[in-house]
């Protein structure tokens, strides 16, 4: 287990080796919620429904620039979780190791 989120009964997971999305935008002043999540990673953060709508509008921003596949996938992974926590207005239950 990396970091796990809970949206309902929904899990989405960023494995140790997805963490490099993090180094990517480290100190990226666009990627500000993106950041924040990073930086209470092993707090067990919650995110509500609005920071999750920033953090997708800011992996959207990110994906237009990125063409590593490996980090691709990882937004193409936590995009469609976060807008369905800001669609659904639920807040995202974080756990990590």
């Amino acid at each position: 287990m990396a970091f796990d989120m809970y949206l309902k009964s929904e899990k989405v997971s960023i494995e140790h080796y997805e963490e490099n999305l993090f180094l990517l935008i480290n100190e990226d002043n666009e990627y500000p919620k993106l950041m924040e999540l990073w930086e209470n990673y092993y707090n067990g953060p919650r995110i509500n429904p609005s920071e999750a709508n920033d953090m997708a509008h800011e992996l959207i921003r990110l994906r237009s620039i990125v063409d590593d596949k490996p980090i691709l996938s990882v937004v193409d992974k936590l995009l469609p979780f976060f807008s369905k926590a800001y669609k659904l207005q639920e807040v995202i239950k974080c756990v990590s190791d």
